[in-house]
């Protein structure tokens, strides 16, 4: 009988986990495609662009908390935009409305939830 019991609740609890990586998927996508749609309504404006970066991590973080986020999101804050200075000082592409070292503002907050949610949704998948 306990071994019933115990086949029957992993079965429950794997549903459970498919569950969550479903709606952890959802969810996330949500926040990505959500964000986007913002930064290019507001592009021109690299302070309002800032807060929403901020605000949508803030958020995320707020109502569904994993402490390895902020490990992403500092990595991806500063390598992302490593990789941009470079790429811009060197003349590959440009921005059309650089705050400093030929970036906007936004950038660094751009890649650091960048980091984190493509993480995210990779993880989903790959638990399906």
């Amino acid at each position: 009988m306990n071994g019933v019991n115990e086949n029957t609740t992993e079965v429950i609890g794997q549903g459970c986990k498919t569950q969550g990586s479903r709606l952890g998927l959802v969810r996330d996508l949500f926040i990505f495609w959500f964000v986007i749609f913002l930064v290019v309504l507001c592009w021109t404006n690299n302070i309002l662009v800032t807060a929403i970066l901020i605000a949508a991590y803030g958020v995320r973080y707020y109502f569904w908390p994993n402490k390895e986020d902020h490990v992403l999101y500092i990595g991806g804050a500063i390598l992302g935009p490593i990789a941009e200075v470079i790429a811009t000082k060197v003349g590959i592409w440009q921005y059309t409305l650089p705050t400093f070292l030929n970036i906007p503002l936004w950038l660094p907050f751009a890649w650091g939830l960048a980091a984190v949610l493509i993480i995210r949704i990779a993880l989903a998948f790959a638990r399906k």
